[in-house]
C-alpha cells in the first residue's frame, strides 16, 4: 500500500523535472517581483493530488487536506490564492501532460485508439443561462448511456489501448459524438491506423473520408438494418478493444468527478478539465515509475 509521502514525493519529481526542463513552460512562468513562497510546481502537484484523491471542492480539499499537507509544502497559503494560481496554470498543466513521456510514447507507438465522449454538465437543467458565464460555450444535449438531459459540454476522449489518453476536446453537448472527430485528430500528434468507436460514429462518410485521406479505419457497429461489414466475432472483439475509452471515462467520472466539477465560469471549467485529465496521466506515470499497474489510479488517494 502506498503512502502520502511516496505519491506527492514522486508527483512533485515529475512535475518539477518536466516545468524546469521545458524552455516553454519557463518563458510562460515568468514574471515580476520576488518569487512565491508556494512554487508554481507545488502548485501543480497539489492541483494534481486533489483531482487523484477525488476532491473536486477546493473548500473541502483545504478544510480536510491542508494540516496535512503542510508538512510537504510550508508555503501553502489560503485558498481564494491557490484557486488564482491553479486557473491562472492551466495551460501550463496541459504542457505538463503533453510532455510526460508515458503520453509522449503511447502518441509515438500506438496504433489503435478508443473514441468516446462523456458528459459535462455545467448548470442545473431548468435555471436561465442568459446571465451565466457559459452561454454560447454550452449548450443542452443529450446522455443516452445515462439516459440524461443536460446543459453543458462533451468531453470528447481518444484512448490508446494501453490506458493513456492520447487526446480530448470539449465542445458544446449540443454536438454529435460523430462531427469533432476530425478536430480531435488534428488535435494531437499521433500514428493511428484504426479507430475503434461505438453506435454513435457509425457515419459511412465521415468512415471514408478518413480511410482515403488519412488511412484510418473508423471501425463501428452497424445497424440492425445495415449490411454486416464483419464478422459476429470480430465485432466482439472490438467491443472488448473498445471498453478501454470506457474504463478510463469511468475513471474520470467516478475518482475524479468530471460530472461534478463545481466549474462557474468558462475559465474554471477549462482549468478543471485540464488538471482532471492531465491528473489521469500523471498518475498513470506514478504508477509505472513505482512499478504498478499503471490505471490501478484509486490505490494513490492515501
Amino acid at each position: 500500500m502506498l503512502d502520502k509521502a511516496t505519491v506527492l514525493t514522486t508527483l512533485f519529481i515529475i512535475v518539477d523535472d518536466l516545468m524546469k526542463g521545458s524552455a516553454v513552460i519557463q518563458d510562460a512562468l515568468e514574471r515580476p517581483g520576488p518569487a512565491p513562497q508556494l512554487s508554481d510546481s507545488e502548485v501543480v502537484t497539489i492541483a494534481l493530488y486533489q483531482e487523484l484523491i477525488g476532491e473536486p471542492r477546493e473548500d473541502h480539499f483545504f478544510r480536510l487536506h491542508h494540516e496535512h499537507l503542510r508538512p510537504f509544502f510550508p508555503g501553502l497559503n489560503e485558498r481564494s490564492r491557490y484557486n488564482r494560481r491553479k486557473r491562472s496554470l492551466w495551460a501550463v498543466i496541459l504542457a505538463i501532460r503533453a510532455g510526460l513521456c508515458l503520453v509522449q510514447e503511447a502518441q509515438q507507438m500506438e496504433e489503435t485508439a478508443a473514441i468516446d465522449s462523456a458528459p459535462v454538465p455545467c448548470l442545473s437543467y431548468k435555471r436561465s443561462k442568459k446571465a451565466s458565464d457559459f452561454a454560447g460555450h454550452a449548450d443542452y444535449g443529450v446522455c443516452s448511456s445515462k439516459a440524461m438531459k443536460y446543459f453543458g459540454c462533451k468531453l470528447h476522449s481518444l484512448v490508446g489501448l494501453s490506458g493513456v489518453i492520447l487526446g480530448f476536446l470539449l465542445t458544446p453537448a449540443s454536438h454529435y459524438d460523430n462531427q469533432p472527430v476530425v478536430e480531435l485528430l488534428d488535435s494531437v500528434a499521433h500514428h493511428l491506423k484504426r479507430l475503434i468507436g461505438d453506435g454513435a460514429y457509425n457515419d459511412q462518410a465521415l468512415q471514408s473520408t478518413l480511410e482515403h485521406t488519412r488511412s484510418l479505419l473508423l471501425l463501428a457497429p452497424v445497424k440492425a438494418n445495415q449490411p454486416a461489414k464483419r464478422s459476429a466475432t470480430a465485432q466482439k472483439v472490438l467491443n472488448r478493444l473498445r471498453l478501454i475509452c470506457e474504463t478510463v471515462n469511468a475513471q474520470l467520472q467516478e475518482q475524479f468527478h468530471l460530472s461534478k466539477h463545481y466549474a462557474k465560469s468558462v475559465w474554471g471549467l477549462f482549468t478543471r478539465i485540464a488538471v482532471k485529465v492531465t491528473a489521469h496521466s500523471a498518475g498513470m506515470m506514478v504508477n509505472t515509475l513505482l512499478g504498478r499497474s499503471p490505471l490501478k489510479l484509486a490505490d494513490l488517494a492515501v
